[in-house]
C-alpha cells in the first residue's frame, strides 16, 4: 500500500507540473518493441490500403501526404479499437492511475467515503476484485476514450507543425517514429492520464482561485465524480447480493431489508 501511495503521489506531481506529456510518457519505453512479440498488446494502424507510402520519399510534399493519410485513417481505426470491451489486463495494469483519480476526486469533492471503497477494490488482487475493477473502468470508459482523443489531437498538432520543415530536418524516418508514438497513445493508459490532468488542473484552479481555460475541461471533473459514485454504488450492491447468497432463509428474513 505504501508503494502505491508513492506511485500515485509521483504521478500527481508530474501532472501538476505538466511533466507528463506526449514526448515524455511512462509508457513510451515500449515504442521500439517492433519484433512482433507484443503486437497484440498495442494498437497499430493498418496501412494495407494506404494510397501513400514512406518508401522512397523524395520530397516534403510526399512526406506530408503520407502524414495526412496516416492521421485520418489512424484516428478511424483507433476509434474502432477503443470501442472494443475493456480487457482485464488493461484494468489491472492501470491500477496506480485509477488510484490517483480517486485520491484527487476525494480531495476535490469531499467524497472520501466513496473513494475509500474504490481504493480498497484496486488495492485487492483477488479474483472477485477484477470484476469490481471493471465496473469502475466501464463507468469511466467515455471519459477514458475522450482522454485518448485529446492526447492524440495534441500530438497530431505537433506533427502537423513539422510539415513546413524540409525533408533533411524532418525525414521519412522521423515521421515513422512519430507515427509509432501516435499509435501507442491509442491506449486506455493515456486516457486515464488525461483524466488525471483535468482533475489536477481543477484542483490547482480551486487552490489558486483561477479559471481553467477550455478545451482542457472537455473532460468534466464533475462527470468523473458522478461515474465513480455510480460505480461504487454498483460494487456495494453486488457485495450485498453476494452476502445474501450465503445466508440461510431464516437469516435473510431476519436481516431484511438490507441497506447499502
Amino acid at each position: 500500500m505504501g508503494h502505491i501511495k508513492k506511485v500515485t503521489s509521483v504521478i500527481g506531481v508530474l501532472l501538476m507540473t505538466g511533466c507528463i506529456g506526449t514526448t515524455a510518457n511512462p509508457f513510451e519505453s515500449n515504442l521500439n518493441n517492433n519484433d512482433g512479440t507484443n503486437q497484440s498488446l498495442y494498437f497499430q494502424t493498418n496501412k494495407y490500403n494506404f494510397m501513400n507510402s514512406l518508401k522512397n520519399v523524395k520530397s516534403s510534399e510526399s512526406r506530408n501526404k503520407y502524414m495526412d493519410e496516416f492521421l485520418l485513417k489512424s484516428d478511424m481505426q483507433c476509434a474502432n479499437y477503443l470501442n472494443k470491451p475493456l480487457t482485464k489486463t488493461n484494468t489491472i495494469k492501470n491500477n496506480s492511475l485509477y488510484m490517483n483519480i480517486f485520491d484527487t476526486a476525494s480531495t476535490l469533492f469531499g467524497i472520501k467515503y466513496i473513494t475509500d471503497t474504490a481504493k480498497a477494490v484496486f488495492l485487492s488482487n483477488d479474483g472477485e476484485s477484477i470484476e469490481e475493477k471493471e465496473a469502475y473502468a466501464n463507468a469511466l470508459s467515455p471519459e477514458i476514450r475522450k482522454g485518448v482523443e485529446i492526447g492524440r489531437a495534441r500530438y497530431a498538432k505537433e506533427m502537423n507543425n513539422k510539415k513546413s520543415l524540409p525533408l533533411k530536418k524532418y525525414s521519412a524516418k522521423d515521421l515513422k517514429i512519430d507515427t509509432l508514438k501516435y499509435d501507442k497513445q491509442c491506449d486506455d493508459s493515456y486516457g486515464l492520464i488525461e483524466i488525471n490532468r483535468a482533475l489536477k488542473e481543477m484542483q490547482m484552479a480551486v487552490n489558486t482561485r483561477t479559471i481553467v481555460k477550455e478545451p482542457r475541461l472537455s473532460i468534466d471533473p464533475q462527470s468523473i465524480k458522478k461515474k465513480v459514485t455510480e460505480a461504487t454504488k454498483e460494487v456495494k450492491e453486488k457485495e450485498v447480493q453476494k452476502k445474501k447468497k450465503h445466508l440461510t432463509p431464516k437469516e435473510i428474513s431476519k436481516n431484511t431489508p438490507l441497506s447499502i
